[in-house]
């Protein structure tokens, strides 16, 4: 990961004081235990000069020779002419090379492109900073080399005066990827019509009748935002050479006029040929120095924020419960308050909380047994399988002096595995049948490393605690839904009734599970980064890991395409599973038409993926890949996926545009800080009335109801502000039909706010019936993947617990043609506007006047409470 070394700030500070002795001992630390190969490089070349301060020069050359071989051009050219300097000033040690017992400790030099520095000079140390671009740049395209010649530009050629080029290269065509990384292009095919679907002319609303043909999408441009290392020293001259300027886009070519005729409107994009994957099968490390430990400080109070969310949250509800069950029993007759709900319930809950999560594991078994029918997995039957993956378990729990762990095994097709427990001692290590038939032996055992990772860090009792709350309500609505279902076609009032009740009851089942939820989500996120090191490192195969997740991905698209619809066990115990089952559906139905390295440019390049992952319980997959390619390399092995060639680098600061894009996606979000910051200044202004006698305006001062009314008016004010950006008009000019949806997945720039009007057919899929009816579960499988729909009526969800309503549900399993606004988050989706079904039938959402709606009874009831105010 690529970070700000302080360790190495210090060796170069001391280098600067020209404190010789210390730099050494501080930089060759660095060099033997850092990761990020342009921090090795920058410490590398500072040790060079330290070697060269201290009268070590045969040191100094030798350490120097090491660079010369440094897959960086830049690092290479360096170390060309520090060495050549060397040579001019000791010239009898042109002859005579430095002995082998003189030569210094060689740090480790990983196998990833890096930059050179700029030549000597200008520095008190002898050398100036690296470029700050990140792992992820080409590896044979040097910044310092013309894109259409091969000569290396030199730095102190002319025409500046500062002796330097920029590091961004002239436009040019970019060289092609690596043949490896992207899978042949195959031969455009027609669209082909999804079984059960009419002829397009007749059903389809995406081709208008006086439609003319259309250009494809333009190209989407790499985001510059890789991970950064800030340089050695600023340019003293300054320039600011660090931050890559934004390449212009290539003219246009001339058309010829029918060709200008056609690009009127969008064109149907062709559906490319689904291919097999080929795994690279890259290898592991035979005899490997373990990672080091990473500090569990920001973990551990990760777990402590969690924890007191989650006791927080469950404390408003258990008094809001209680204080409404007194109201209603002091309204009926017969009954009374109970007297002890109005009492304090802090130390009750808490007890009730410590017993549950020491209950945890058997509870949870209780519940997988009975309700997914989950068997014990015994040792010698994960040995069929995965004889290492047995191995690594006998291991740790002989290392540990504890029984065997209890191993389960879930007879499903979707790839899962779980950890849960409050102690290593009573965890249980869960995995599904389809893990264990799609993975291979290796990749078996690097799953089940990653969650012995979960058990050293001790990072899994909260999460057992909360998923053993969330699934109360979760059964709950699995239960009553399928319980309801069986009133679906009665005409009866009795059943209306009962449906209704069933609808309801599952609704507000389903919401809570999703609450319930929140608390913890950060900690789910931050986790994953843990157990994938701890996993590497007990392993020595972070390649094995790499396939293990991205077969999970496939695994997971497989099972949702088969069975129609998301699983209730996928979905339940979605914070367990080492990748949820939303990213890995769509990235996973999309493997077979693009290389994985295209399909995770969003996850690795987003400026603000940090931000848009706040509601989501796993981290980006790109991620979590592009650390475990670090520590592949950093053990000398050839990495799984090629992300080496990536081209895109991250910008020293995002444009502005970008950031006012971020601004206008949050604005309904900012906009309760905005409310909050008016309501304190009408606090303030009532404040002043109170000191200078003005009796009519001293109410203001210190009143709630003004602050809670301004936070409400605020909300509403960003929502009217994004509207017209979020939902943009969608004309036959504008959308984007059937276009494939590797294309829609691969800009990294792309944030939710874009709206991409487009329209796509295919086949909806979901559940059916009353667990469906809030439309969690709808999924467009389109002839190139998986996709999520989102669905609102002009009462949002609410809308869809009318029994008279029509709901998207109901049209689950037939061939539609949907038009809406593609959205590209952390997980992608579509916003429908409206479906069309093969027969004719329409169905129609209402997110835009759904949203007028709610920012409409936000303003009217923050007016209303404001107006209170005082009374």
């Amino acid at each position: 990961m690529a970070m700000e070394h302080s360790d190495l700030q210090t060796g170069l500070a001391a280098l600067k004081k020209k404190d010789y002795e210390l730099a050494i001992a501080i930089l060759e630390k660095v060099c033997a235990e850092e990761l990020h190969q342009p921090t090795v490089n920058r410490a590398t070349m500072g040790l060079v000069m330290a070697y060269k301060g201290n009268r070590a020069p045969s040191k100094a050359i030798a350490l120097c020779q090491t660079l010369t071989e440094s897959d960086s051009p830049k690092v290479k050219d360096w170390a060309v002419r520090t060495l050549a300097q060397f040579n001019q000033s000791s010239p009898q040690r042109r002859s005579s090379p430095p002995s082998p017992g003189a030569q210094p400790q060689t740090p480790k030099t990983v196998n990833r492109p890096g930059n050179s520095p700029t030549p000597l000079g200008g520095d008190p140390t002898g050398f100036v900073p690296l470029d700050p671009s990140s792992s992820s740049g080409p590896a044979q395209t040097s910044p310092l080399k013309s894109p259409n010649s091969k000569s290396i530009i030199s730095p102190l050629s002319p025409g500046k005066a500062t002796g330097f080029v920029p590091l961004e290269p002239a436009p040019g065509k970019p060289e092609p990827r690596s043949p490896r990384n992207s899978p042949p292009l195959p031969p455009p095919l027609p669209p082909k019509p999804l079984s059960g679907a009419t002829p397009r002319s007749k059903v389809s609303p995406l081709t208008p009748s006086s439609s003319l043909p259309a250009p494809p999408l333009p190209p989407t441009v790499p985001r510059r935002d890789s991970p950064q290392v800030l340089p050695l020293e600023p340019d003293t001259e300054g320039v600011d050479y660090l931050t890559p300027s934004t390449p212009q886009a290539p003219a246009a070519p001339v058309m010829a006029p029918e060709e200008v005729q056609s690009a009127s409107t969008p064109a149907e994009s062709p559906i490319p040929t689904q291919h097999p994957r080929e795994w690279r099968q890259a290898g592991r490390a035979q005899n490997w120095r373990k990672l080091k430990p990473v500090k569990p400080t920001y973990l551990f109070f990760a777990q402590i924020g969690s924890a007191i969310a989650l006791f927080w949250l469950l404390r408003i509800f258990m008094h809001s419960a209680m204080a409404t069950a007194n109201d209603l029993f002091y309204r009926l007759p017969l009954l009374g308050p109970i007297q002890s709900f109005y009492q304090d319930q802090t130390w009750p809950l808490l007890g009730i909380l410590i017993l549950l999560l020491v209950a945890s594991p058997w509870l949870l078994d209780l519940l997988l047994r009975f309700a997914y029918g989950m068997e014990k997995l015994p040792p010698l039957k994960l040995g069929n399988y995965s004889p290492e993956a047995r191995k690594l378990l006998s291991r740790f729990s002989l290392e540990r002096k504890q029984p065997a762990l209890s191993l389960g095994v879930l007879p499903t097709d979707a790839p899962i595995a779980m950890t849960y427990g409050f102690a290593p001692r009573f965890a249980r290590i869960v995995v599904s049948q389809g893990l264990l038939e799609q993975l291979e032996d290796d990749e078996i055992a690097a799953i089940y490393a990653g969650e012995l990772g979960h058990l050293e860090n001790w990072d899994f009792p909260l999460m057992s605690l909360t998923v053993l709350l969330s699934q109360l309500p979760y059964v709950i609505y699995c239960q009553v839904s399928r319980d309801g279902d069986k009133w679906l076609d009665s005409q009866e009032w009795f059943g209306k009734v009962m449906l209704g009740t069933a609808g309801v009851i599952s609704a507000i089942a389903y919401g809570l599970y999703w609450v319930l939820r929140w608390p913890v989500l950060f900690l789910s996120r931050l986790r994953f980064y843990y157990s994938d090191r701890a996993s590497t490192s007990l392993t020595g195969n972070p390649n094995a890991l790499t396939r293990a997740l991205l077969k999970m991905a496939v695994g997971i698209a497989q099972d949702v395409e088969k069975q129609g619809h998301t699983s209730f066990v996928l979905e339940g115990f979605d914070l367990l599973s080492p990748i949820g089952y939303i990213q890995g559906m769509t990235l996973g139905s999309c493997s077979g038409y693009d290389s994985w390295e295209n399909l995770l440019q969003w996850d690795r390049h987003n400026a603000y993926k940090k931000w848009l992952t706040v509601p989501q319980s796993h981290p980006p997959l790109g991620d979590r890949l592009t650390l475990l390619d670090f520590y592949a390399r950093f053990w000398k092995l050839d990495a799984e996926l090629d992300f080496a060639q990536d081209s895109a680098v991250a910008p020293a600061n995002p444009p502005r545009s970008i950031l006012k894009r971020l601004l206008l996606q949050g604005a309904p979000y900012f906009g309760l800080p905005l409310g909050l910051l008016a309501g304190l200044m009408l606090w303030a202004l009532g404040a002043v009335a109170v000191n200078l006698g003005f009796g009519a305006l001293d109410w203001v001062w210190g009143d709630r109801s003004i602050l809670q009314g301004s936070l409400l008016i605020g909300v509403s004010l960003g929502i009217v502000l994004r509207i017209n950006s979020f939902f943009p008009d969608i004309t036959p000019k504008n959308i984007h039909k059937n276009p494939t949806l590797p294309d829609l997945l691969r800009d990294p720039d792309a944030i939710p706010l874009d709206s991409l009007p487009i329209g796509l057919e295919g086949q909806l899929l979901g559940r059916r019936g009353i667990s469906n009816w809030l439309a969690q579960d709808l999924i467009l499988h389109s002839p190139t993947g998986l996709v999520k729909l989102h669905a609102a009526s002009m009462l949002g969800v609410f809308g869809y617990l009318w029994l008279l309503s029509k709901r998207p549900s109901d049209l689950v399993g037939q061939a539609i043609s949907a038009v809406g606004w593609f959205r590209r988050g952390a997980t992608p989706w579509i916003d429908l506007d409206r479906f069309t079904t093969a027969d004719g039938k329409t169905h129609a959402s209402a997110h835009p006047i759904w949203s007028t709606i709610v920012a409409g009874v936000a303003v009217l009831l923050g007016v209303y409470w404001m107006s209170k105010g005082g009374t």
